[in-house]
């Protein structure tokens, strides 16, 4: 006949080792469980961040294209012959154009976080040459404009509005190849955003 004690000692043994084993399979399962929930925040915090960025980026940019499109016409219908005070209109909507460019700009800051949640084209060291040409071609029109104001010979004259009309297109161009380039990336965008929503 076995020993009582040996049989309760095998026996609070097995119920030791039951308990140890299903609190081990227990805070294993939690580790998991609460990993998981971690991750699923993590990535839902993400795709939250990444709208939040990509809805910025589309309205800054189809604000931006707008202006683009705007101050084309402008400067198209500048290039006509006008009276001082047509000019001097056509300058103020150029000015109210880049005021309010800046503002926005200025505004939303979060534009500048596109290239972290999504791959465009338009990388700063772009924008940057992109502005960078738009200011000297715009510049250079002012300093045409100056010129044909003091120009005292009708050669002088017709030279100089040559070269005035070269540089109305010139920066036409410009603004244009900048609106073509936002639309690739704001058309990037939306097609990344589409294709996440249905991957899940």
């Amino acid at each position: 006949m076995p020993d009582n004690s040996v049989l309760i000692e095998v026996s609070a043994f097995s119920g030791l080792a039951g308990a140890l084993i299903s609190q081990a399979f227990s805070g294993f399962f939690a580790y998991l469980g609460d990993k998981r929930k971690a991750k699923n925040e993590a990535l839902s915090f993400y795709r939250a961040k990444r709208m939040e960025v990509a809805e910025n980026f589309y309205y800054v940019n189809g604000e931006t294209m707008a202006v683009l499109k705007k101050s084309v016409e402008v400067w198209k219908d500048g290039s006509k012959p006008r009276t001082e005070s047509s000019i001097e209109f056509l300058n103020k909507e150029v000015k109210k154009l880049n005021v309010y460019l800046e503002k926005l700009n200025a505004e939303n800051w979060k534009q500048n976080l596109i290239g972290l949640y999504f791959n465009i084209n338009l990388s700063h060291d772009k924008v940057i040459h992109a502005n960078n040409r738009s200011h000297a071609l715009y510049l250079k029109l002012l300093d045409l404009r100056t010129e044909l104001k003091s120009a005292n010979t009708k050669e002088s004259q017709d030279r100089l509005y040559g070269l005035y009309y070269t540089a109305v297109f010139d920066l036409c161009a410009q603004y244009e190849a900048i609106y073509v380039m936002l639309k690739e990336d704001t058309d990037r965008v939306k097609a990344e955003l589409i294709r996440s929503f249905e991957t899940g």
